[in-house]
């Protein structure tokens, strides 16, 4: 009987600190008649729930959290649907643990990772063929894993369908499902508020994985756009995301002139994702609103790193001196150009298309890398105000509080979960433009094409050698450029990585050599059977080598 209760309470505390470490677009495992009637989203891995027998994850409750009933389903993810969901321990993550957390790769998910998001125009032309095919096939394949819902009504229980989709395309319907106004008021779990930039990223962080998985590289990643480079849309061309007709089509020599869009924008509060019997095609008029005919600036991202505050109340579209709403675009600048509306909202508005409304932005591609420039941003405000906190207030929509769920994303996770974790951490980190903004090398470049195109003009023949010298300079330029990067490179993998792995070593935790005990097979098994959770009966793991297994356990009472 000891034995037992000793027994219930660590896995009440496994369960109690490994909530934060718990991605719901819809798992199909987790939408049949079973799943939904039983109201558990825990899928076998390897045999088990969850992956619970080799050591990856347990099949756990989640508290109801003390809320008004909400009027749309959406509101309090994901409530509507399950009541137990996997909780992932250590480095392990998915809806049922059977993938890594970012940054960590691995049959055991004990390889670390990382990825450098270069700006889009600096990728090499392999590089960039490599991420625009990457999408493309997204695009047309299946998932495997995941099934989209829609719903004529979403504040009745029940009035849903789930359907099959493509990976891309999933991703497209997790930002509608998330980004359209909630029945009743015009706050959503995404947008207007604290939540915004710590949705997106996790976001971003989906999609690159689900690619990852779908094309076996396991270095894809999501380029950045930095528009403040340029006063037009400089990747609306067929080098990279299709050149636009007068009609505002895709140009027939893009891939990306045969995507068609799905979600179509129902101005119906309960509309989700409802099926189109003729999808539109991508629209983009990039700078023909008379209105938001211009894109942020440089001075504009300046303005808004200077903000020192990450959030202010009432923590939504009308707060002030807030980081978060100045990047997010509704605290407008002090400017002559009499915007109405600014940087991530008016890059949107900018595009006068598909990109424009909210909900449905993401099904052109552009959305992807104008939101890791975002993200860009984001990380640069954390480093110099990284004792920030995110917002505690009732102020704050429930959808968006710190300890509410991010809608739909399964594992579990709360909206201030990134709060605190740095982006190495999460296996990716930003390159600055060459030469610290490729600038240098550009602007030599231009010079040598100006100065051959007036002397050709001319009819001068001593352009040649002049042009040696340019060359020679580039070269100088490049090779310095190259010796630099290397040494910061260098810098960064010379950083110690037994300090980090100290810092997650699960072995180190009290808790686990009570877990391994009982692995071993010291405590009685028939002790073991939980009503409290959807565990496998056995408390035996049967996996050998279990001291390398990654079970994180850390108490946070």
């Amino acid at each position: 009987m000891l034995l037992s209760f000793q027994w219930f309470w660590l896995v009440l505390l496994l369960y109690l600190t490994s909530l934060r470490d718990v991605e719901a677009q819809f798992p199909g495992a987790c939408t049949t008649s079973e799943a939904l009637d039983s109201r558990t989203c825990c899928p076998l891995w390897n045999g088990s729930p969850c992956g619970f027998n080799s050591g990856r994850g347990l099949c756990a409750p989640h508290p109801a959290r003390d809320l008004p009933k909400p009027v749309d389903y959406r509101v309090d993810w994901p409530r509507a649907f399950y009541d137990s969901v996997c909780t992932c321990w250590g480095n392990y993550d998915g809806f049922d643990c059977g993938q890594c957390l970012p940054g960590w790769r691995g049959p055991d998910c004990q390889t670390p990772h990382h990825v450098v998001r270069k700006e889009i125009t600096d990728m090499t032309d392999s590089e960039r063929e490599n991420f625009l095919s990457s999408l493309d096939l997204a695009k047309k394949s299946p998932s495997s894993r995941y099934v989209i819902l829609t719903s004529n009504d979403t504040t009745v229980k029940g009035n849903y369908e789930f359907h099959n989709t493509s990976v891309y395309n999933l991703y497209v319907w997790m930002h509608y499902y998330s980004a359209k106004s909630y029945a009743g008021s015009e706050n959503n779990a995404a947008h207007r508020g604290p939540a915004f930039l710590f949705w997106h990223r996790v976001f971003l962080l989906f999609i690159e994985r689900e690619i990852r998985d779908l094309t076996g590289n396991h270095d894809f990643y999501i380029p950045y756009w930095d528009w403040t480079r340029t006063d037009h849309c400089n990747i609306c061309t067929n080098k990279y995301f299709g050149g636009v007709r007068q009609d505002g089509r895709i140009d027939s020599a893009s891939r990306f002139s045969k995507w068609k869009t799905i979600c179509p924008y129902d101005e119906s509060l309960g509309i989700i994702c409802i099926d189109s019997d003729d999808p539109a095609p991508l629209i983009r008029n990039p700078g023909k609103d008379p209105i938001y005919k211009t894109l942020p600036t440089a001075g504009d991202v300046e303005e808004t790193l200077a903000t020192k505050h990450f959030d202010t109340p009432p923590f939504n579209k009308s707060s002030k001196n807030s980081f978060r709403n100045k990047l997010e675009g509704f605290e407008i600048p002090d400017d002559s150009r009499h915007l109405t509306t600014s940087m991530h909202n008016l890059v949107h508005r900018y595009f006068n298309g598909t990109m424009s409304l909210v909900p449905t932005a993401a099904n052109d591609p552009i959305f992807m890398v104008h939101h890791s420039f975002v993200d860009k941003i984001l990380e640069e405000w954390l480093k110099a105000d990284n004792d920030a906190a995110y917002p505690d207030s009732d102020l704050v929509h429930p959808a968006q509080r710190a300890y509410a769920y991010m809608a739909p994303f399964l594992p579990l996770r709360t909206n201030n979960y990134y709060r605190g974790r740095d982006i190495r951490s999460l296996g990716y980190s930003f390159r600055e433009h060459s030469l610290s903004g490729s600038g240098a090398v550009h602007s030599i470049e231009r010079q040598a094409e100006e100065f051959l195109e007036e002397s050709s003009a001319s009819g001068v023949q001593w352009q040649w050698p002049v042009l040696g010298v340019f060359s020679i300079v580039l070269l100088c330029v490049s090779v310095g450029a190259a010796i630099k990067y290397k040494g910061k490179r260098q810098q960064t993998q010379d950083t110690p990585t037994e300090e980090k792995r100290s810092e997650f070593d699960y072995r180190s935790n009290s808790l686990y050599a009570i877990w391994m005990k009982d692995r071993n097979g010291s405590i009685d098994k028939s002790s073991s059977s939980i009503d409290v959770v959807s565990a496998p009966r056995s408390a035996s793991v049967g996996r050998e080598g279990s001291v390398d297994s990654a079970i994180n356990m850390e108490i946070h009472l």
